[in-house]
């Protein structure tokens, strides 16, 4: 009937996914090469700042490097008391820091390109176990890839210098044509906020997929998979900062090194978050494949209705021969 056929069509694809990651969480230690993750990009952190903001110092005023860092902040430390306290600190030294803008540029340059070849080497080692394919690489190309995805992030982080301040630019516009006023409500302000960092995250998430693994994956599967990264990041995001604002007593706890503590522990969701949409990525990969390769039926494994009862008598007894 079709409606038992729907509901195992649905079974079997619950199974597949739910299962499937359950699974996988443990063969691929998950939460283990997260960690790995994190502490690589806790390397970067420092080095990362300081190249982009001698990039932004050379091609921006003071105050537009300002608000880019206020919006960064934001976007990394997505908590409106941990990220305030960051801003403190890093503009208590940003003078300092555009004004010797060159040498930390030559510092950050070379901090970054080394800390990113042990942090792209370990997402490379991840993601070709989550998705196996071709064969790997020779040692030179694969620094030369990581230095690459350096290069990309670098281009990501300073094209959002352009779309923030359109934004911005937009939100002025609101007060002096009519026919924008609609986007005068904080409400819908608010949500276009969110979806700029909503597609910022995902498109992240879609050039790391598709350009570190070597297998060939296409552009569905890491779509799929920066979807759901995407996704799990914003849940993890809500769900993390309501428990740090009802639950958690981390000033009482750790004082001044609270943010210390929630930056760790949002780095290492994040880690886990690109973990997980990988996996979710490659099941569905695995179940393309499944129905490309749908096997020719066989004798025994035909469907119901097509088999045929073997003769038993065929090929066991000679014909009696017949009289004359």
């Amino acid at each position: 009937m079709p409606g038992l056929q729907k509901n195992h069509d649905f079974r079997k694809f619950v199974s597949h996914y739910f299962w499937g990651l359950y699974y996988r969480t443990d063969e691929h230690h998950i939460f283990l090469y997260s960690s790995g993750l994190a502490f690589s990009l806790f390397l970067c952190i420092v080095p990362f700042v300081l190249i982009i903001f001698s990039i932004l110092g050379n091609i921006l005023a003071v105050t537009s490097v300002e608000g880019q860092i206020n919006t960064f902040i934001y976007t990394v430390i997505p908590y409106a008391e941990y990220a305030e306290y960051a801003k403190n600190i890093i503009f208590s030294r940003i003078n300092e820091v555009i004004e010797y803008k060159t040498m930390a540029g030559y510092i950050g340059g070379f901090g970054l390109f080394f800390a990113a070849s042990g942090l792209f080497s370990s997402m490379r080692t991840i993601l070709n176990k989550v998705f196996p394919g071709r064969d790997d690489k020779s040692a030179i190309i694969g620094k030369l890839r990581d230095f690459g995805m350096v290069i990309i992030v670098i281009v990501l982080v300073l094209s959002s210098t352009i779309i923030l301040p359109a934004i911005d630019i937009l939100k002025d516009y609101t007060h002096k044509f009519s026919i924008l006023r609609f986007l005068e409500m904080n409400a819908i302000q608010h949500m276009m906020i969110s979806t700029v960092s909503f597609l910022a995250i995902f498109l992240t998430f879609y050039v790391f997929y598709s350009l570190i693994p070597y297998a060939k994956l296409g552009h569905r599967v890491p779509a799929l998979s920066a979807m759901w990264a995407a996704i799990l990041w914003e849940v993890a995001k809500r769900l993390f900062g309501y428990y740090i604002s009802h639950f958690a007593t981390l000033n009482k706890i750790y004082g001044t090194y609270a943010l210390l503590v929630v930056l760790a522990f949002w780095i290492y969701y994040s880690s886990i978050t690109f973990l997980l949409g990988a996996e979710i990525g490659q099941l569905y990969r695995e179940r393309l494949d499944l129905k490309r390769k749908k096997p020719e039926p066989q004798r025994g494994n035909l469907p119901k209705g097509n088999l045929q009862k073997p003769n038993p008598l065929k090929g066991t007894l000679r014909e009696k021969p017949s009289k004359r």
